[in-house]
């Protein structure tokens, strides 16, 4: 097949196809053009729209890998649309195929740091996957985040994608609880630890004026004697007095997970807190 008769291989793309592109089209994310198959399953080859280092090169067969294939234009290796790509992937007999990343569905790691998906991104994920398991095992790209092959998309589908243009989340109710699950991931982590620390330097205020071997080590005593479940209410209830509330460090379409001010909490503990924490501490060391 000729470069020259790369368009008439596919001379119009299905209307339906066509409507699902455009609703696609009206949807935040990004266009993939997967030609694994075409290049034994390299990584790079998911090309996308505006990839001017793969649309000049040859395909087999004669055709080239370029918009001005497609239909011509002013530039030779102009951005691509859509539209240009789908005719694209229909003359390979889509062994090149079409896929669709919506931006809030994106829940992949971001490279090169790593940082994953913001919450909000990762249950609408979760919750997409199970509304539509079994749509997904014909459109499901395995690409990057949810990829979606164009010609699996379902009318249901669309309609989701269509809602999150006008409100960011799917499910309430399973946000709510994947905030929870981050944040006891988070408390594990490393704010337990944390939190642990900040009691024992407001404990220093409290040793004894006499102690066998300084009030350091006496602080340091008591909150390892604390137990996990101890701390964890001492900062439900202080974070709550002093209105301090878990937040998720985002930037952009990232997230660095969740934190606390335990500083603000810290300084919020009260004499009482303090004198309830070292009985606490004494009755775990005595039983």
């Amino acid at each position: 097949m000729a470069a020259t008769t790369f368009g008439a291989a596919v001379r119009r793309l299905s209307p339906e196809l066509l409507r699902r592109l455009d609703a696609l089209s009206g949807c935040r994310g990004r266009w993939i053009v997967d030609c694994r198959e075409l290049e034994h399953g390299a990584s790079y080859a998911l090309r996308g729209l505006d990839d001017a280092s793969f649309w000049r090169l040859p395909l087999q067969d004669g055709v080239k890998r370029c918009w001005a294939a497609v239909r011509p234009g002013p530039a030779p290796y102009r951005s691509g649309t859509p539209e240009d790509a789908a005719l694209y992937c229909a003359a390979t007999r889509w062994a090149s195929r079409l896929l669709f990343v919506p931006e809030l569905l994106d829940d992949d790691c971001r490279w090169p740091r790593g940082y994953g998906a913001p919450s909000i991104i990762r249950s609408n994920a979760r919750v997409f996957r199970d509304d539509f398991s079994k749509e997904l095992e014909l459109a499901d790209g395995d690409a990057d985040g949810i990829a979606l092959d164009v010609r699996f998309v379902t009318p249901e589908m669309l309609e989701t994608l269509k809602a999150l243009e006008s409100y960011p989340l799917i499910s309430e109710d399973d946000h709510g609880a994947l905030e929870v699950e981050l944040q006891d991931e988070a408390w594990e982590s490393y704010i337990k630890d944390d939190w642990r620390r900040a009691i024992r330097e407001r404990l220093e205020e409290l040793a004894p004026d006499e102690t066998p071997y300084g009030s350091r080590d006496w602080a340091d005593d008591v909150a390892d004697a604390v137990t996990d479940d101890t701390l964890a209410a001492l900062l439900r209830s202080t974070s709550e007095a002093a209105n301090v509330y878990w937040e998720e460090q985002c930037c952009g379409l990232t997230s660095q997970g969740f934190w606390i001010d335990l500083e603000r909490c810290a300084a919020a503990l009260t004499p009482e807190d303090l004198e309830a924490l070292v009985v606490a501490a004494a009755a775990g060391a005595n039983g």
